[in-house]
């Protein structure tokens, strides 16, 4: 089920100097389907929130704007300023290896996180215990099999796997929004409820341009592999700005589970 412990490295954190960019494209194509999610929960103002790999703060913001106490952590916040005059306290850390305070909130979510993480079974026991009775952890990872169908067949397979050859390698596991659940279920929360939606993107589209930017992040170490050249992904990128293009994103699974009462 969970994977073993490994060290892992953030395959985004590099000095790449469009991924303020790239963050504020994953915003636009994934925060309407987040905010319906954690709707549902009923948060307010008596809520404690933790938002785990916060990026730029919209899910944060958003939780903050329904009057819960929110913290937001991250391993880089330094593109979480504006959080502060919301109110939302920030800290830098590790998910998965710095320890979290025990029955401290209402809701804990963490978005395209857990996929990165190393020991993934253990960063989710530490969440658990940090939740309430009656808190919820709410997780969100993506299955990456649908990502470009086409309506022409495949859109681009060989520069896919490049990018994803490169992110397993530091770590990401490409199913992880299935992983999620057995994740959850395992560490003893009741309820867990998981369903998963994808967006059809647009060439030129904001969304488009996330997965554009995607390449672009990943293309010096895709190219170094030898598997792909710098005129592949080139193409590719073209064929993402182009609006007579349709494709389907990854899956993204939302993974729900209750602490109980006890």
């Amino acid at each position: 089920m969970a994977d073993a412990a490994a060290p892992t490295r953030y395959v985004f954190g590099t000095a790449f100097d469009r991924e303020e960019e790239r963050l504020a494209h994953g915003e636009a194509l994934w925060d309407k389907g987040t905010i319906e999610k954690l709707s549902h929960l009923g948060v307010d103002e008596t809520w404690h929130c933790l938002e785990v790999g916060a990026g730029r703060g919209s899910v944060a913001a958003w939780l903050a704007a329904r009057g819960a106490e929110v913290t937001a952590v991250d391993l880089d916040i330094s593109r979480l300023g504006r959080l502060g005059a919301l109110g939302v306290a920030l800290w830098e850390l590790d998910i998965s290896r710095d320890p979290l305070p025990e029955g401290a909130y209402d809701l804990i979510h963490a978005r395209l996180v857990m996929q990165h993480v190393g020991d993934r079974a253990a960063a989710v026991r530490g969440m658990c215990r940090a939740l309430r009775p009656d808190g919820y952890l709410v997780l969100e990872d993506t299955d990456t099999t649908s990502l470009f169908s086409h309506v022409d067949g495949d859109f681009h397979a060989l520069v896919k796997r490049a990018a994803y050859e490169v992110m397993i390698d530091a770590g990401y596991h490409p199913r992880c929004g299935l992983l999620d659940v057995d994740l959850v279920e395992a560490a003893g929360l009741s309820s867990v409820h998981a369903d998963g939606r994808a967006e059809v993107v647009r060439g030129g589209s904001d969304g488009a341009r996330w997965f554009a930017l995607w390449l672009e992040h990943l293309r010096p170490a895709m190219v170094a592999r030898g598997t792909v050249s710098d005129v592949d992904i080139d193409l590719a990128v073209s064929d993402l700005a182009d609006p007579r293009h349709r494709w389907l994103s990854q899956v993204m699974v939302t993974v729900t589970g209750r602490k109980d009462d006890r």
